[in-house]
C-alpha cells in the first residue's frame, strides 16, 4: 500500500490516513461543492458530548447521540473544523482552530464549545495537511468543506448526564462560586464526612447565639410580624406548633 512506501514502521494515524476512520463506515464525505474530503485530512478524533438516558438499560444504538462533523477550513495560515452534536432536539457545538505556524500534524487538539453549549468537548488529530500529504490538496487555498452527513463512528463518542449543580449564588450581593470551591461553616457548625455524605450539626448553645433579632425578641407584633395565636379557636402546643391534617 502507498502508505509504507516512505515509512519504515506506520503508526496509527498514518494507518488512518487511508481509511474512512474516525468517520463512521457508511458516512457520506462528500461537501454540498461535490469535493470529496481527503482521507487524511482528520485522522483521530475523541468527543464528550450531553445525553440524558431514561432507561439506560433499554438503550439501544439508535439512542446515541449523532456527532457530525459540518465544516472543515484550510487556508495558508490555519485550519480548523467545527463538530455538532443531536439529541433530545438540542444542538450542541465544538470547534478548533490551528495557526498554520506552530501546526503539527497528528497531534490532539483540544475541541472547544461555542457559544451557547455546555458539557462537549474532546480532542482532534489533522493529517500533514499543510504539506499537501496524500490526497488532501492545498492549491486554490483558502477553502472550506461543508458537510451534511459527515457521521463520527460512534465508538469515537462517549456521553454522559451533565452535572445538575452549576454553581453557588449569593442572593445579596449576587456573587457567584464554581469549580473547586471550599466551604467553611461558622464555629458553631460542625461538619463531618462519610463516605459521599455530609453531615452538618450544631453545636451546643448554636440556636442562641445564631438565631436572629427577632427570634431572640418577645412580646406582641415583635418585628412587625403578627404572631398566630390559634385556628378556629385550635391554640399550639407547648412547643409552639400546630398540626394541620388533610383528608
Amino acid at each position: 500500500m502507498a502508505a509504507y512506501v516512505d515509512m519504515e514502521s506506520a503508526q496509527f494515524e498514518n494507518v488512518n490516513a487511508i481509511r474512512k476512520f474516525p468517520f463512521a463506515d457508511d458516512a457520506v464525505l462528500v461537501d454540498r461543492e461535490g469535493r470529496e474530503l481527503p482521507s487524511d485530512a482528520i485522522v483521530d478524533l475523541h468527543m464528550f458530548v450531553p445525553a440524558d438516558f431514561p432507561n439506560p438499560q433499554q438503550m439501544s444504538a439508535e439512542d446515541l447521540p449523532v456527532v457530525r462533523m459540518t465544516s472543515l477550513h484550510l487556508s495558508e495560515s490555519m485550519v480548523s473544523a467545527c463538530f455538532v452534536s443531536e439529541y433530545g432536539g438540542k444542538t450542541s457545538a465544538a470547534s478548533v482552530t490551528v495557526s498554520a505556524d506552530g501546526f503539527m500534524p497528528y497531534f490532539p487538539y483540544r475541541l472547544r464549545p461555542l457559544a451557547g453549549t455546555q458539557d462537549m468537548g474532546g480532542v482532534v488529530s489533522f493529517g500533514d495537511v499543510f504539506s499537501g500529504f496524500g490526497g488532501m490538496d492545498i492549491s486554490g487555498l483558502p477553502k472550506t468543506y461543508f458537510f451534511d452527513d459527515a457521521r463520527i463512528h460512534p465508538c469515537q463518542v462517549i456521553c454522559a448526564k451533565p452535572a445538575g449543580l452549576r454553581g453557588f449564588v449569593d442572593p445579596r450581593t449576587g456573587e457567584k462560586v464554581s469549580g473547586n470551591v471550599e466551604i467553611v461553616f461558622s464555629g458553631y457548625v460542625n461538619a463531618s464526612r462519610d463516605g459521599d455524605s455530609v453531615g452538618l450539626e450544631l453545636a451546643e448553645g448554636g440556636d442562641v447565639e445564631l438565631a436572629s433579632e427577632c427570634a431572640k425578641a418577645t412580646g406582641a407584633d415583635v418585628c412587625g410580624a403578627t404572631p398566630i395565636v390559634s385556628i378556629n379557636g385550635i391554640r399550639p402546643d407547648a412547643n409552639g406548633n400546630i398540626v394541620l391534617w388533610f383528608h
